[in-house]
């Protein structure tokens, strides 16, 4: 097993190397089958059942760098005496969202196969859907093929079909996800006191709605927005003539299109709440901005969950006070 020790030394120096890689952990069973095994007149057999454990780092939403362990099972047929079949695999994995809670992922790089007494290195192919159940727990369906098996006497390719279950590290500590960044106050300019009638401008501090709002994955307000997006309706109920001005945005993570309509729905997830307060939709303007005006950088995960936000803005308007201020 020389060639063993000297790739998981390899895959400890390349994922040691990110500060700000998050780490995950997986384990995995399922089917195998293999192709070109068996010759005509061969007697030929497998024993089809097949389970992994695996790990990897998690550069960015999209990117990872996962290695793991394979038992691909037992096979018998040319070449090959009822050998067990196991792999060490390593390479880059990449994933595309489909929505809120389900991505695509590929994943292409290599593998060392062990069978019976003899080992070979091959090409490693996978892909699959990732189901997102939680900050961290996710559920993986994988389809995965190891090619170039080299008995000596055919090239042998094993092929799995497994289910899996990934546990992230890392996802419980968010300290950026708080929904208001700072108090709401209401600031006004005083003249000096008067005894007649007098117009005075006022506003309101612009409220910052963090993803901690809202529920896991979900573009739907929790029931704490209710409460933190109180001073808020209050200003606005004595108020009648202010506006608001709900702006949705978010980070780079996904498609534009995909990260356009997130923005949309989440800012028409803050003029409900309004709506559902007596607020009339009249005095409401809503809209999205997608990732096109971050206020943090998209290149670590603080600066991402910064970006993914939703601004709610009252204009400057006049209002008249009687005798004094």
């Amino acid at each position: 097993m020389k060639p063993l020790a000297a790739v998981l030394p390899a895959l400890y120096l390349l994922i040691s190397t990110s500060a700000i890689a998050e780490p995950y952990i997986g384990a995995k069973a399922g089917q195998t089958w293999f192709d070109d095994a068996c010759v005509s007149g061969q007697a030929c057999d497998d024993e089809p059942y097949s389970f992994g454990v695996f790990f990897g780092y998690e550069f960015l939403d999209f990117f990872s760098i996962e290695g793991g362990y394979d038992y691909l099972g037992k096979v018998t047929g040319v070449g090959i005496d009822d050998d067990s079949v196991e792999a060490i695999t390593i390479g880059p994995k990449f994933n595309i969202p489909l929505n809120n809670y389900f991505s695509l992922y590929g994943k292409l790089g290599g593998a060392f196969v062990k069978f019976g007494d003899d080992d070979d290195y091959s090409t490693l192919a996978a892909g699959g859907i990732e189901l997102e159940a939680s900050k961290n727990l996710t559920f993986r369906l994988e389809y995965q093929s190891i090619t170039g098996i080299d008995t000596d006497v055919n090239r042998v390719k094993a092929n799995t079909a497994t289910l899996g279950v990934v546990y992230k590290f890392g996802n419980d500590d968010e300290p950026y996800q708080a929904a208001i960044i700072a108090p709401p106050q209401i600031v006004e300019e005083k003249p000096e006191p008067v005894k007649a009638p007098v117009i005075v401008n006022k506003t309101f501090e612009t409220q910052m709605v963090g993803s901690g709002l809202f529920e896991l994955n979900s573009t739907e307000l929790n029931r704490e927005s209710v409460s933190k997006l109180g001073k808020l309706i209050d200003f606005l109920k004595v108020n009648p003539q202010a506006t608001v001005e709900v702006v949705g945005h978010t980070d780079t993570s996904g498609t534009t299109t995909y990260n356009q309509v997130i923005s949309e729905q989440r800012a028409q997830a803050v003029t409900d709440v309004l709506e559902a307060q007596g607020i009339a939709p009249s005095r409401i303007v809503t809209r999205g901005e997608g990732e096109e005006t971050p206020v943090a950088t998209n290149e670590t995960r603080e600066g991402r969950m910064l970006n993914r936000r939703v601004e709610v803005t009252i204009p400057e308007f006049k209002y008249q006070v009687e005798e004094s201020i």
